[in-house]
């Protein structure tokens, strides 16, 4: 059942629990996971437990939604008598994914969509996906999510930390020489998105992954101090450890919600399996 005049749109990298985004009737084009075997549909036709066990002996790719995917959905959201959407994707700093809704919403006819790019990956994205999901079932017109979108996206972020450096040397997501030296000297870092450019940095460096987990909730407590905010933990073949950064955070004063949620390929697929984070939006 449509939930109000505006449909909400955002890419598989979200990472917003099934149960969510099916109760709130999000719209999502998945990324394409491209394996040795074939080219499969991010949360559709592959699941992350799917992609973490053929690794590392495989180390697919990933690849923006195709512009005919985003066309069949912008016709299903017409179908469904929407008039207006919001598309709120990936940075534009790791994807292509914001360039190519922008260039189909202009060729759509019938349905005004406003594409914004959230300089974020992961929660932190489906964080303020959820903020425009609150705003939309108040009311709020599509310029003013947007408008809200566009001053606050820098509230939210995500700090992750991984067991091995290996699969950002291999994928080129990280500096080759800081990835050879952090493998010899053993060090994990703890990357994160920057502000400028909407990429992967590295925010810390530390001996070991229990060590960037530590840095990783320490970083967060103080950042949320005497703020209100949302948290979600994230886990790509970590879910032990995850729970207990769950338990760690889910008593803080101020926290509003917390999430557990799997990590998708779009991110994995790069940090490999191990990989564990933490999300957070400081609310107004």
């Amino acid at each position: 059942m449509k939930k109000s005049n505006i449909a909400i749109i955002t890419d598989s990298s979200c990472d917003i629990p099934r149960d969510y985004i099916e109760q709130h009737h999000i719209f999502i084009l998945p990324l394409n996971i491209n394996m040795p075997d074939g080219q499969y549909l991010d949360g559709v036709d592959i699941t992350p437990d799917e992609v973490y066990a053929v690794m590392p002996k495989v180390i697919p790719s990933t690849s923006q939604p195709s512009p005919g995917y985003i066309m069949q959905v912008f016709e299903q959201i017409k179908e469904e008598g929407y008039q207006e959407a919001i598309a709120i994707c990936m940075s534009s700093g790791l994807s292509g994914t914001y360039g190519v809704i922008q260039m189909c919403a202009k060729e759509t006819e019938g349905l005004t969509v406003h594409v914004v790019d959230s300089h974020r990956l992961s929660m932190a994205l489906g964080l303020l996906v959820i903020k425009a999901i609150e705003m939309n079932e108040k009311g709020h017109s599509a310029t003013e999510i947007v408008v809200s979108l566009n001053e606050d996206w820098k509230k939210a972020n995500g700090f992750f930390c991984i067991p091995s450096l290996s699969y950002l040397i291999k994928g080129g997501r990280i500096g080759l020489v800081m990835g050879t030296l952090g493998t010899l000297l053993r060090i994990i870092p703890v990357i994160s998105i920057n502000n400028e450019e909407g990429c992967y940095f590295t925010y810390a460096k530390t001996r070991s992954y229990s060590l960037s987990i530590k840095k990783i909730q320490e970083t967060i407590k103080a950042i949320v101090k005497d703020k209100m905010f949302d948290i979600a933990v994230l886990q790509g073949g970590a879910l032990e450890q995850a729970k207990k950064v769950y338990s760690s955070l889910e008593n803080i004063e101020g926290l509003r919600n917390i999430y557990m949620c799997h990590i998708s390929p779009a991110l994995g697929v790069h940090a490999g399996p191990g990989l564990l984070g933490v999300a957070y939006r400081i609310i107004d």
